[in-house]
C-alpha cells in the first residue's frame, strides 16, 4: 500500500517542512521559499490564474455533453487531442543544475539556476518554418552538450535548439502531420537523450510506442504492441497504454512511465525490456533521476492525490511522500513534471497550479508507522 501522507503544520508557511511517516523511517522535505525569483513581467502559463478544480470539472462536463450532442469523440483516441492545461507542462535539468521549464506561456522555455535566478528565456521565434504554439508544448530535454529539445505535442514534432535557444539544429516528426512511422509522431509526450546522443521518445497521446532515433535523427527502432498505433494498447512487457514521460540512470537504463497502465517499465539503452514495478493507488505522470544517476533513487510526480514520491529504482519501493491537492505552499494542482539536481534538491512543476517549486531533503529520524 502507498504510505500515508502527513503535511507538517509548518508547511503553511513558505519555508515549511513537508513530511511522511513511512514503514521504516521518517523523511522530510523542506520547501524552499522565494524560488524561483521571477522577474517583473514574466510569469508561467496564463497571466490570470486558471479556474479552481470545481469550476474546471463543471466546464469539462459541459464540453463533454456538447461534444456528445454533436457526435464528436472526446479525449485521447476518440477523435481529438487531449485538452491542454496552462502552466508548466514539463521540466528538464542540465549538467550545471539549471532547470528548464517548458512553459505554456509567453516564453516557451525558461531556464533557472540553482538559486532560482532566470538566466535564459526564449524559443518564441520561428523554428523550422513555424513558431511554437505554447499551448501545444508537453515537455522537453537537454542533451549532454547542452542542446535543448522541445516537444510541440499537438504539432506532432520535436525541435532541437542550440544551448542559447537561438539556432535550430534538428526536427523529429513532420509538422502538423500525425502517423506512426519513422518520420511521424501522433501527439508525442516525453523525451530522453542518451550519452551516445541517441534520442528516445514516448509517442504516447495518439500512439502507443517508444521510439529511438540516432543523434542525426535517423529512426532506429521502437517498442510497442503491434505497430504501436492508437489502437495498440497493451498490458504486457513492452506494451503501453499512454507512454508518458521517462528518465535515465547512469547506465542509460530507461525508466518509462506507462501512464494509464499505472506502472513504470524499465529498459536498457537498446530498448530491451528489463523489469517493471507498480505501487497500489498511484498514477505516475513523470519520473526524475539525477544527471549523475548513480544513487539508485527516482522521484515521481503522482497525479493520484497530487503528491511526490521518492522511490528506490531497483524495485519501485516508496521511501518518502509529500504534498496534496491545492495551491498553497508545498501543494500541487496537476503536478506534471519533476527533476532532481546534484545536491538532492527536487523540483516539481504544476500545470493548473502554474508553479515551479523546489524542495530540499532533510534528515529524518527512524520511526515505526502507527
Amino acid at each position: 500500500m502507498l504510505q500515508r501522507i502527513s503535511l507538517c503544520a509548518a508547511a503553511a508557511a513558505i519555508a515549511g517542512l513537508l513530511s511522511l511517516t513511512g514503514h521504516a523511517q521518517s523523511v522530510t522535505y523542506r520547501l524552499v521559499g522565494d524560488w524561483p525569483k521571477m522577474p517583473s513581467g514574466m510569469y508561467f502559463g496564463l497571466k490570470d490564474a486558471p479556474p479552481m478544480p470545481a469550476e474546471r470539472e463543471a466546464q469539462q462536463a459541459m464540453r463533454r455533453a456538447q461534444g456528445q450532442a454533436q457526435g464528436r469523440g472526446q479525449g485521447r483516441g476518440q477523435g481529438g487531442p487531449p485538452q491542454s492545461q496552462p502552466g508548466i507542462s514539463g521540466i528538464a535539468i542540465d549538467t550545471q543544475d539549471r532547470v528548464y521549464a517548458f512553459n505554456r506561456g509567453v516564453k516557451p522555455v525558461m531556464v533557472f539556476d540553482r538559486d532560482g535566478n532566470l538566466v535564459l528565456a526564449g524559443a518564441d521565434q520561428e523554428i523550422n518554418g513555424k513558431k511554437l504554439n505554447p499551448s501545444y508544448l508537453h515537455s522537453g530535454g537537454v542533451d549532454w552538450d547542452g542542446n535543448v529539445y522541445i516537444i510541440e505535442r499537438d504539432a506532432h514534432r520535436i525541435v532541437k535548439l542550440s544551448p542559447k535557444l537561438d539556432k535550430f539544429l534538428l526536427q523529429l516528426g513532420t509538422t502538423d502531420e500525425k502517423g506512426n512511422d519513422a518520420t511521424h509522431f501522433n501527439l508525442p509526450s516525453g523525451i530522453a537523450i542518451l550519452h551516445n546522443g541517441n534520442i528516445v521518445v514516448t509517442d504516447g497521446y495518439g500512439n502507443n510506442r517508444v521510439a529511438m532515433f540516432a543523434k542525426d535523427g535517423k529512426f532506429l527502432e521502437q517498442v510497442g504492441k503491434g505497430a504501436g498505433g492508437p489502437e495498440d494498447k497493451g498490458t504486457g512487457n513492452g506494451e503501453w497504454n499512454l507512454p508518458h514521460k521517462l528518465a535515465t540512470d547512469a547506465d542509460d537504463n530507461l525508466f518509462i512511465i506507462d501512464r494509464e497502465g499505472h506502472r513504470i517499465e524499465v529498459f536498457d539503452k537498446n530498448l530491451n525490456y528489463i523489469r517493471q514495478f507498480v505501487n497500489e493507488g498511484w498514477n505516475p505522470w513523470d519520473i526524475g533521476i539525477s544527471r549523475k544517476g548513480t544513487d539508485g533513487f527516482g522521484y515521481i510526480a503522482d497525479h493520484a492525490l497530487e503528491r511526490m514520491h521518492k522511490i528506490a529504482l531497483k524495485d519501485g519501493k516508496i521511501l518518502a511522500t509529500w504534498g496534496k491537492q491545492g495551491r498553497g505552499p508545498g501543494e500541487f494542482d496537476w503536478v506534471h513534471g519533476v527533476v532532481v539536481d546534484s545536491k538532492g534538491a527536487v523540483y516539481a512543476a504544476d500545470t493548473y497550479g502554474q508553479r515551479l517549486q523546489k524542495f530540499m531533503p532533510e534528515a529524518g529520524k527512524t520511526t515505526s508507522e502507527k
